[in-house]
């Protein structure tokens, strides 16, 4: 599949071992200037880019799927399926569908990408866009929602990308990272639930939380990555990533 290489090629690239990719693009309708961001040239920085990426590949499911495989771990920590829900980067990605169906019908989704838009609305169809609170182009770096407004965040492989956006300024990258944690700081509900599902970028990712924290306490982290097992006897390794969950303080 052109997007199993593609996530081969952002692990690659987000070890340093290649030019790291912009994968967010240059942001759009954002709370501040667009002056205030630096983008790197390349392909992975071109919203065209990934507009034709969705059009061509029209489900994938990003590091891991809902059901038996990132259900049980999220409803351990979220289990009022009447949660309001934010889904960075919602793309082409099927199992926010399937997490849909299993009841979690408060969904706000976006993703940079106006064909990601297009093609998670083909994915849901009408009678489910019709229960789902919001989807739109929108960037996880300036976010166009309010103060407080969710009770969990689900990422899944977002934050590697945006992180990725740096290109090969790593300093850039954990910029862009750091502004998009601090969004999510600001979204979150006291006590809300920030689960992010990495695999490209791992340390990263964590980097950036925990510098988050250094400058305001914000986060308690409550899962780092290790082997975690549910009361159900489903444990994490099975899982071709790593789960890093904080809660809001």
């Amino acid at each position: 599949m052109m997007l199993a290489g593609l996530l081969l090629l952002l692990a690659v690239q987000c070890h340093g071992w290649l030019l790291s990719p912009n994968v967010l693009q240059h942001p759009t309708r954002l709370r501040q200037s667009s002056s205030s961001y630096e983008e790197p040239d390349n392909q992975f920085g071109n919203q065209n880019y990934w507009d034709k990426t969705y059009t061509q590949e029209k489900e994938f499911s990003w590091y891991c799927g809902w059901s038996e495989e990132l259900e049980p771990f999220f409803t351990e920590l979220v289990p009022d399926a009447s949660a309001k829900v934010l889904i960075p980067g919602i793309g082409n990605d099927g199992c926010i569908r399937d997490m849909f169906d299993a009841g979690y019908t408060h969904l706000t989704a976006f993703d940079y990408a106006p064909e990601g838009v297009e093609c998670a609305k083909r994915l849901f169809g009408s009678s489910r866009l019709k229960l789902m609170d919001d989807m739109r182009v929108a960037d996880a770096r300036s976010l166009p929602y309010d103060n407080e407004a969710y009770d969990a965040v689900l990422d899944k492989g977002t934050l590697d990308s945006i992180y990725l956006s740096g290109g090969a300024d790593k300093d850039l990258a954990s910029k862009h990272l750091g502004m998009a944690v601090k969004e999510l700081a600001r979204v979150l509900k006291r006590g809300g639930i920030a689960f992010c599902v990495t695999a490209a970028c791992v340390d990263a990712v964590q980097e950036s939380f925990d510098e988050c924290n250094e400058e305001e306490r914000c986060w308690k982290q409550i899962r780092d990555g290790s082997i975690h097992m549910t009361d159900d006897g489903y444990t994490s390794n099975n899982i071709d990533a790593t789960m890093l969950v904080w809660e809001r303080v």
